[in-house]
């Protein structure tokens, strides 16, 4: 009721602006949250799944099941099921409430990257690389580890070859937001769409100056994508213009004057601005730039360089990966506004005297004139109907039909030598006094000396 009163063209404005929060759980090398924000899952370098809840910051669950570092993770839409991919060629997916392995891929090369299919949970993007050749892009069931289908072009995947390094030959990934297509990035700067599932080839985008692709994200207006390049460019396109062949105006996002190289570029949740975090291994930075190309903010954060990080699905937050392990959580710094509770309120840099009005804690009975009562008056406030909001869960076909909604903890037991008082000698002598502190005193009763 009270979004009237809201500037529209500041309801979705809000940035992130300081480090609420530090996490020192684990050598985090990438994370993710699920569509509702209230869990964060992180995957460490050693192989480990940690998963947090995010109104505690506490971890509620750790998985082992890697071998190498975790390189993707990814949340199924009722969050009961995680996805996690990793260098050694495994393509995991847990259950979040025991940590019981529902599904096992070995691909048999490291997966650099890693997308789930946002609709279908036996899906899943693979970007792998053998040392020594040339990237390659498969659409894997998740359920059946033989049903494999490889997505890159014929020609694509020459230039992957033809290039000078394997480290170029690395090819990125990621679906629509139906899932329907793919876009593809390869070495050589080319960007494909390409249908799901068959693979049939819909568009091809070439970059500025041919450089190489280094990451591509989808927004979640499903609308723009940000592709990030080699050559210190962040660019900025519209996915409707590229499929109709037409060609799409260019919005480059750099720093003209430092030239500084990025480590990850992203749309913000309400797709309004991108992100990018700089290549820098001594300084936290963060650009923020709105879709017209304007720089809006510098996040500058601590001496601890920036891997990736990620959004929250509703709130102006940032989980940010360091290259220390640690993992950043940055938040708005909001300031208290007393005046929205009361009209009338008043901020006081000092004490001043209130003088009483005569009349102002007087009785004064009110009275309600029945001929003015209309049916708006009598009508019932329904309490009970839920209204549909934005994040409600819209199950799939083959997914659960109720959404995790939390974690349940388990407490950890006592040790045994807390539990019923054993020990040594020494425990003997204070339950004893103990004891004695309790029993009541009576009548020719004499104090018991105790020997040192």
């Amino acid at each position: 009721m009270n979004l009237e009163l809201v500037d529209p063209f500041e309801l979705h404005s809000e940035l992130p602006e300081v480090i609420e929060a530090k996490l020192d759980d684990g050598d985090v090398a990438v994370c993710a949250f699920n569509r509702r924000g209230n869990l964060l899952a992180g995957g460490c370098t050693d192989g480990k799944v940690l998963i947090w809840d995010f109104d505690t910051h506490g971890v509620s669950r750790t998985f082992e099941g890697h071998a190498k570092s975790v390189t993707a993770i990814a949340w199924t839409r009722s969050s009961r099921r995680l996805f996690s991919a990793s260098a050694d060629g495994t393509l995991l997916v847990w259950e979040v409430l025991t940590g019981n392995r529902l599904a096992q891929v070995d691909l048999g090369v490291p997966v650099h990257l890693a997308v789930l299919h946002p609709r279908n949970r036996d899906l899943c993007l693979a970007c792998v690389q053998a040392q020594g050749a040339p990237g390659a892009i498969f659409l894997q069931h998740l359920r059946k580890p033989e049903q494999r289908t490889s997505l890159l072009p014929a020609e694509a995947a020459d230039d992957a070859a033809s290039s000078a390094s394997a480290k170029r030959g690395a090819a990125v990934a990621c679906f629509d937001q139906q899932g329907e297509r793919v876009l593809m990035a390869t070495a050589r700067g080319a960007v494909h769409v390409a249908s799901v599932p068959g693979g049939e080839l819909l568009a091809t985008l070439q970059v500025p100056g041919g450089a190489a692709v280094k990451s591509i994200s989808l927004g979640r207006n499903g609308r723009t994508f940000v592709v990030l390049s080699t050559d210190r460019m962040v660019r900025l396109y519209m996915l409707d213009r590229v499929l109709e062949g037409a060609k799409p105006p260019l919005r480059e996002l750099q720093d003209v004057i430092n030239r500084v190289q990025w480590t990850h570029a992203s749309l913000t949740s309400g797709s309004e601005h991108v992100i990018a975090s700089s290549a820098s291994q001594t300084e936290q930075q963060l650009y923020v730039w709105d879709l017209h190309g304007h720089l809006t903010k510098t996040l500058e954060g601590p001496k601890d360089g920036a891997t990736s990080f990620v959004c929250h699905p509703s709130r102006p937050i940032l989980a940010c990966c360091s290259r220390s392990g640690s993992l950043y959580l940055w938040s708005k710094l909001y300031s208290e506004n007393w005046s929205a509770f009361a009209p009338d309120f008043k901020e006081l840099e000092e004490n001043e005297e209130y003088e009483e009005r005569e009349d102002e804690f007087d009785n004064v009975e009110v009275t309600h004139d029945k001929k003015h009562s209309t049916e708006e008056d009598k009508k019932l406030i329904d309490i009970v109907t839920r209204e549909r909001s934005e994040v409600a869960h819209v199950p799939d076909a083959d997914d659960d039909d109720d959404e995790l909604l939390f974690i349940p903890t388990h407490p950890e037991p006592d040790e045994e030598g807390d539990e019923g008082g054993g020990g040594g000698e020494g425990d003997e002598v204070d339950s004893s006094v103990k004891a004695n502190k309790r029993k009541p005193a009576t009548e020719g009763s004499k104090p018991v000396k105790r020997a040192a």
